[in-house]
């Protein structure tokens, strides 16, 4: 039985923390842009995110493309996507992908949340 894709969003500082745990591929991309375009639509300035990759046991191409898309909607409202993901198999698939190149990557959330702090 395959896990499921679990989210959960609180707020911290001027950020918005999303856990991000389980499985994100076809069948589990729609509920996280579900989940961040209605984040979106709840707020009338720039939205910044941090995404907390450190539960997430496997993401494939579609959840990349998702993750980039997010930056892109993210982004073209004026708000910022950060990641959180440690040393391990979904950072490696970052990594290879590119797209650890165009988004901030960070091992904790303390440190995403300090570095956000100071971008802000």
């Amino acid at each position: 039985m395959a896990m499921t894709l679990f989210l959960a969003s609180r707020r911290q500082n001027d950020w918005i923390v999303t856990e991000v745990r389980g499985i994100l591929d076809s069948e589990s991309v729609p509920e996280l842009r579900d989940g961040v375009i209605s984040m979106i639509g709840e707020k009338a300035h720039p939205l910044h995110v941090i995404a907390d990759l450190s539960e997430l046991s496997y993401c494939d191409v579609d959840g990349l493309s998702a993750l980039a898309a997010i930056r892109t909607l993210l982004h073209d409202g004026g708000g910022e996507l950060r990641l959180v993901c440690p040393e391990g198999r979904v950072l490696r698939i970052l990594r290879i992908s590119g797209l650890a190149h165009a988004l901030p990557v960070h091992p904790t959330l303390d440190a995403a949340v300090r570095s956000a702090g100071k971008a802000g």
